[in-house]
């Protein structure tokens, strides 16, 4: 990550210097010498930064996604026979969109593997955090009905 690429991330999540160092944990003064091209962006700190910005997607309006899931167990590859349906492959306009199709499979069958992705494949929603989500969520309703 270069100077050009942190002001880019930091545009595209409309944030500052000031707000961009404390998301790092780190000082305006740092985010400014990268920028300047003083000091270069630590690895670290691109690690870190791709994190942000892939939680920054999971933000509900964000779209259009693709939510991929399997119901069982993915077989290994010298298994597969012609016709075998691996993944479903559902294109939804946003991550609320996505989040609540997931809920309804859900209720209906056993999810084994459930991803979120953008339109290049980049994971934006893992198996783990996505259950983790749905399942905070359906207690959340449960709640209020009760």
């Amino acid at each position: 990550m270069d100077q050009w690429d942190f002001k880019k991330w930091r545009k595209k999540l409309g944030i500052n210097q000031v707000v961009a160092g404390e998301m790092l944990g780190l000082s305006r003064a740092a985010v400014q010498h990268w920028e300047s091209d003083i000091r270069p962006v630590p690895r670290s700190v691109e690690l870190a930064c791709q994190e942000v910005l892939r939680r920054w997607k999971q933000r509900p309006e964000f779209g259009p996604v693709t939510l991929l899931y399997a119901h069982g167990p993915i077989p290994q590859a010298d298994t597969l026979s012609r016709g075998d349906l691996v993944l479903q492959r559902e294109p939804h306009p946003n991550n609320e969109s996505a989040l609540s199709r997931v809920v309804q499979l859900g209720e209906t069958i056993n999810l084994f593997v459930v991803f979120i992705v953008e339109d290049d494949g980049t994971v934006i929603w893992s198996s783990p955090e996505l259950l983790h989500e749905c399942d905070s969520r359906k207690r959340a309703r449960q709640e209020k009905r009760a």
